[in-house]
């Protein structure tokens, strides 16, 4: 099993979008996967139309495990408002930090092969529980320099989660979001984030698209649109997939 958290702490880079995205993709390869929304605005589960059913809350809460499938091999724990309860709720725990590691221990989890993580935009505990509970990080950003800046403070934070909470935690890459290559000031910023973040930063890049956002607004994958305009985002975000399983180390099954 691959555990894969989507996190920044800037808010509008495209995480939720992101991971949904991949999620879709991974399945589509026929591997089991299950997103996990530990944003308490939920826009994972909104993006997948799995609005106000039982979810990680009563997961963590009550013991109540309600995996929803969404698609064939795409499963999701759904989050909700409720969720931003359990940052006071927990706080001063011992175990506060690893509630959601603990309820992935659980046999209804365990024939999955990869579980992403959605989560809110800052370094709260829901967040940290994603991060303790994951292997492997992966940080959406959008080509500007308050993304760039916020992608920074990240790492800088995960480095101190790596020492003290998780130590197997690895930083999968940075994915470039909503690239538009027309704007001279655009390419730069991609340049500038590429020569501060190396190797790390994906070489697929993912462009901005109307697309997306009918396939939000539609509250499906973007994978499964039609028609004229589609086809490039399509085959990013297949490249996109192509690419995270082979920093994994994960073969495809789908030839």
């Amino acid at each position: 099993m691959k555990k894969v958290i989507f996190t920044n702490q800037k808010g509008g880079v495209g995480k939720s979008t992101t991971c949904r995205e991949c999620g879709f993709y991974l399945a589509s390869q026929e591997f089991d996967v299950l997103l996990i929304d530990c944003d308490p605005q939920g826009n994972l589960s909104k993006g997948v139309n799995r609005e106000n059913i039982p979810g990680l809350f009563d997961a963590l809460e009550s013991d109540e495990i309600n995996i929803d499938e969404v698609d064939g091999r795409l499963s999701i724990l759904a989050g909700d408002f409720r969720l931003s309860l359990l940052e006071k709720r927990y706080l001063g725990e011992l175990d506060a930090y690893s509630k959601l590691k603990d309820l992935l221990g659980r046999e209804e989890f365990a024939h999955f092969d990869f579980i992403l993580f959605d989560t809110p935009p800052s370094l709260g505990i829901l967040t940290l529980n994603a991060l303790v509970a994951a292997d492997s990080m992966i940080i959406p950003m959008k080509p500007s320099l308050y993304s760039m800046q916020g992608t920074n403070d990240l790492m800088n934070a995960v480095s101190k989660v790596k020492k003290t909470l998780n130590p197997s935690l690895s930083i999968l890459g940075v994915i470039i979001n909503e690239f538009n290559p027309i704007p001279v000031i655009t390419r730069q910023i991609r340049e500038e984030i590429e020569s501060a973040f190396g190797s790390s930063v994906f070489e697929t890049v993912v462009s901005k698209s109307i697309k997306i956002e009918e396939a939000i607004a539609s509250r499906d994958s973007v994978l499964k649109l039609e028609g004229s305009g589609v086809e490039k985002i399509k085959g990013e975000i297949s490249a996109l997939g192509n690419e995270i399983l082979s920093r994994l180390g994960v073969e495809s099954y789908v030839l």
